[in-house]
This record gives C-alpha cells, sequence and structure tokens, in this order.
C-alpha cells in the first residue's frame, strides 16, 4: 500500500467518542475540506448573481422559476450517468476536469456581462451546462469521502464538508452582493472563476491512489442503472429519496426569498441578502450539533423529525408579518435541511458497496438537484397563481403531512440503522 495516511481501512472500529474534527486528521480528507469551500463561494456568488440578473432583466417570478428548472434537467438526464463515471474512472479525475470546465463557464458569464450583451437566454444556457457538470462532480465526491477515511468517521467527515460548503453558502451571496453594488455583477462571476483555482490544485495534491473495482466494470444501460436497482431493492433508500422529493417540489423556499423581500417583507436588497445569509447559518448551527453528537445510530428516526419540523418552520415563515421572525425561521429550515442533507448521504455511503458507491450516492444529488430545480419552477408559477405565502404554507403542510405518513405506513424507516 502506498504511503498515505488517507488510505485507510473502512472496516477500522470507532475508537470511542469521535470528535468534532477528527476526520481532519486524515491528509487527503484535509486537502479536500480545504480546497472546496472556495469553489463552493464561487459557485453561490453565481447563484446568487444570475438569479439577480434574471429577476432584473425580467421582473418576472415565472421567469425567475425556469432558472432553477434549467438547473434541474440535467441532473435528471446525466445524473446517473456521472454515478457511473465516479465507479468507471478515477474520482479525482472526474472532479478535477468537471471543475476545469466550471471555471471557463464562469469567465464566459463575466466576458457577456461586462461587454454589456448579457441575456436571460444565456443564463439558461449555462447553468444547465453547469448542471450537467455538476451531475458528474457530486457522485464523485460524495463517493470519494469513504476512501479518506474510516466507516465510523464518515457521518463526521460528511458532516465536516457540509459545514464547509454552508460556510461558502453564506459568504458567497453577501460577497456577490457586495460586487453586484459596487462594481456590477459581471465581476462576480470574475472572482467566481479565480475561486476554483485553489480546489483544483488542492485535489491534485493528493496522494489517494483509486483503482477500487474499476477495471471489471463494462460501461453500458444496465451498469448506468445499477445503483438506482441496488436502492430500489434496499426499500428504506428509496423511502428516504421520496421524503426529499416532496419536500423539496412543494418546498424549495430559496425560489422565492427574491420575491418574499421585495413584495412581502419589503427589505429591498439587503434584506434579501440577509434572508439568504440565514439559511447557512442555521444550517452551520446544525451542523455543529451533528459534530457535538458524533454519530446518530437511528438515522431514519432522524430523518423523518428533521422532514416534519421543516414543514411546519414552513408554514410558519409563510405566515411571518416579520422580517426579525421570517430571519429565524429561515436559520431554523436551514437547520433541519443541514442534518437532513448530512444523514441522508451519509445512509447512502453506508449501505453501498465500494463497487457500486458512485452510482448509489449520485442518487442523492440526482434527486436533491432535480427536486430543488422542479420546485423552483413550481414555485415560481404557484406564486404568480395563489401568491407566495399560500403556495408555501400549502407546501409544508405536504411535506410535514407525508413525512407522519411514512412513519407511519413503513416503520423500518423509523428503525433503520445503516
Amino acid at each position: 500500500m502506498p504511503n498515505n495516511e488517507s488510505a485507510v481501512d473502512s472496516t477500522q472500529a470507532s475508537p470511542g467518542k469521535i470528535k468534532p474534527w477528527e476526520s481532519l486528521k486524515h491528509r487527503d480528507f484535509r486537502l479536500l475540506w480545504m480546497g472546496f469551500p472556495f469553489s463552493g463561494v464561487g459557485l453561490w456568488m453565481r447563484n446568487t448573481t444570475n438569479a439577480w440578473q434574471v429577476y432584473h432583466l425580467t421582473d418576472s417570478e415565472t421567469l425567475l422559476g425556469l432558472t432553477f428548472l434549467f438547473q434541474g434537467i440535467p441532473t435528471v438526464i446525466v445524473g446517473l450517468f456521472g454515478g457511473t463515471l465516479a465507479d468507471f474512472l478515477p474520482k479525482n479525475l472526474v472532479i478535477r476536469t468537471t471543475m476545469s470546465f466550471e471555471m471557463c463557464l464562469a469567465i464566459l458569464l463575466a466576458i457577456l456581462t461586462l461587454n454589456g450583451h448579457i441575456e436571460v437566454w444565456h443564463i439558461y444556457a449555462i447553468t444547465f451546462t453547469s448542471s450537467a457538470l455538476a451531475a458528474c462532480e457530486h457522485p464523485a465526491r460524495a463517493a470519494l469521502l469513504p476512501k479518506l477515511v474510516p466507516r465510523h468517521l464518515l457521518l463526521n467527515a460528511t458532516t465536516l464538508t457540509a459545514f464547509g460548503f454552508n460556510t461558502a453558502s453564506l459568504v458567497g451571496p453577501v460577497l456577490a452582493g457586495g460586487l453586484i453594488d459596487t462594481a456590477g455583477p459581471g465581476w462576480s462571476y470574475v472572482v467566481n472563476a479565480f475561486l476554483v483555482l485553489p480546489a483544483i490544485i488542492a485535489l491534485s495534491l493528493m496522494r489517494l491512489t483509486d483503482e477500487g473495482q474499476r477495471a471489471k466494470l463494462r460501461l453500458n444501460v444496465a451498469t448506468i442503472f445499477e445503483g438506482l436497482i441496488f436502492a430500489i431493492r434496499t426499500r428504506t433508500l428509496i423511502i428516504m429519496i421520496l421524503l426529499d422529493v416532496v419536500t423539496m417540489i412543494f418546498g424549495y423556499y430559496p425560489a422565492l426569498m427574491a420575491v418574499f423581500a421585495k413584495d412581502v417583507l419589503y427589505v429591498g436588497g439587503t434584506g434579501l441578502g440577509a434572508l439568504l445569509a440565514a439559511a447557512p447559518l442555521g444550517a452551520m448551527a446544525g451542523l455543529l450539533l451533528l459534530l457535538a453528537i458524533g454519530n446518530v445510530e437511528r438515522k431514519g428516526r432522524m430523518l423523518i423529525i428533521v422532514t416534519i419540523i421543516h414543514g411546519i418552520g414552513l408554514i410558519a415563515f409563510a405566515a411571518s408579518p416579520w422580517f426579525g421572525l421570517s430571519i429565524i425561521l429561515i436559520a431554523l429550515l436551514g437547520l433541519v435541511d443541514s442534518i437532513s442533507v448530512s444523514v441522508r448521504q451519509t445512509s447512502f455511503q453506508l449501505v453501498a458497496k465500494d463497487e457500486n458507491r458512485g452510482r448509489v450516492v449520485s442518487l442523492v444529488g440526482l434527486v436533491a438537484q432535480s427536486s430543488n430545480s422542479l420546485g423552483g419552477a413550481y414555485l415560481g408559477l404557484a406564486a404568480a397563481l395563489m401568491g407566495p405565502q399560500l403556495s408555501l404554507a400549502i407546501g409544508g403542510a405536504i411535506g410535514a403531512g407525508f413525512a407522519l405518513i411514512m412513519a407511519v405506513a413503513y416503520p423500518k424507516l423509523r428503525e433503520f440503522r445503516p
């Protein structure tokens, strides 16, 4: 075996109480963790700038919602294939290649915007392409984690990774908003492009030899769908997917933050920045809570609880007439969202096998991105028809109600311990 402290034995027994930063003792995970927040800040800057430009150019909730739809369509088309690539090719290579193309897309947006030639269809097309690249990158990144830390540290590593990305989702919108107001949206894209470089460099410094079972794989239709078939046979994984689908399609609140800031709470751009920052702040609190706990044995039960809380919190946010209360409720939604994502992703990583992990965990990203995008499109249309508040309140009720039904109808989910 190469001299690599990150080439770990995934069957290693847990030494006891897990410290919050335990996974950072492994060099390759440390590099991954330090590099990706930079690219995450850039990605959130781009998403924020895209939303601002679309709404600024069109003043249309429906067209704003279509931005999220163009994020979701490629995920549905490419998602399963992206998971197959993670098992078929070196994961590190897949991540570095896709991130290099992402940097080029940010540069293209910058050129179009700075030259005054940007149009809505440009943003849609580049968003579509970027989402297709992400559908290849995310499964490779998620499947790489079990190669970097022992099995008992996987939830810890997943949580630390999510903490870095939520930090990015806090910094990115604020930085983008400041650049939009002071230098213009084009320079937000320029900074986005440069922030990808540290992540690419960190990946290049990793020593991991990632061969696994790739030599035994044949790239065909059956191989591509193996992860989905595995999840269906495991049953509990499909229930976890359905919880996310229903919650996000009917309650993807970020899609309406610009509308709430402008037309419901009347707080303008500064208020929008605060609303967008509240969710990652809450998410960071939730992730710190998970890090303090160390591990969650009954992951299914935890998932049910946070899904119900999410629905109730969404109803309360929709009814809130006060900006301060709305900030608190969005932070609560961010908190339960972060716990849900970490628990779900860790469950898929633990249940999957080494040879199909990329295809299995790709379902998490596929479902999350496509549900968020479909939810953004649905809520944009629903808000235009019945108002943003009623749309979110109905979505919260549907999400919480569905979680209760699943808890009663499928008891194995409550006792699920991967």
